[in-house]
């Protein structure tokens, strides 16, 4: 059966000698897999929206609950450009898509996930600050996700001594956050905090992670 949706590839790998299997988080159907036939190769039909963080409608052919699918058409939305260009934006961007790929089960329709995603990456491609953006990602995700910070000590303490803030990473559209750039340790703590609740959800640590630090990127 062929779907047609509107999807932004998490991650995308080469597979045999010119196909590649990306991941799709798909505002219909949640998170899939799927085969593109030599999109591999530089002038293949759909090598550009094969690439990470690309938006695109695409035709996916999947019988839900078979496992992989197969993209038989599609065409770009948005390819956020920005964020192949600058390794802060890029890593900042895997980070979120990783995420959004280890902690979502497939084929779980999630449109107020999908909603997040398109404004996180649009949001770090035009932010002069990322680490606003990313920490109300994580927020809003980790709440969308089942797993809520609100309970938690350090974001009662931001909400006792910061409101405004504490309200801004639940309420205000993410572009406004990227001119933010909050420097004190409730913030600090609540950073720490929603990694630490990342972290215990995952059966291994984040990829993107292990290239920071390599690298020495800061996000």
């Amino acid at each position: 059966m062929i779907h047609n949706v509107r999807a932004v590839t998490l991650w995308s790998r080469r597979s045999r000698e010119a196909d590649k299997i990306v991941g799709l988080f798909t505002r219909e159907m949640g998170r899939v897999t799927a085969r593109a036939t030599s999109a591999a190769k530089s002038t293949a039909k759909f090598a550009a929206l094969t690439e990470p963080f690309v938006e695109s409608e695409i035709a996916l052919y999947l019988i839900p609950g078979r496992g992989w699918g197969k993209i038989v058409g599609g065409r770009i939305i948005s390819s956020f450009p920005a964020l192949r260009t600058q390794v802060d934006r890029s890593t900042a961007a895997s980070w979120v898509c990783e995420v959004i790929h280890r902690l979502t089960p497939e084929e779980q329709e999630s449109p107020e996930k999908f909603d997040l995603l398109q404004d996180t990456l649009i949001a770090l491609s035009r932010a002069r600050s990322l680490g606003v953006v990313r920490l109300a990602f994580a927020v809003r995700f980790l709440a969308i996700a089942g797993f809520g910070l609100v309970n938690r000590e350090p974001w009662m303490a931001l909400a006792r001594e910061r409101p405004d803030w504490a309200r801004a990473l639940i309420e205000t559209p993410l572009e406004e956050l990227g001119d933010e750039n909050w420097q004190d340790p409730a913030i600090t703590a609540v950073e720490s905090l929603a990694g630490s609740v990342v972290t215990d959800h995952l059966n291994r640590p984040l990829h993107v992670n292990r290239f920071r630090q390599l690298a020495e990127v800061e996000i």
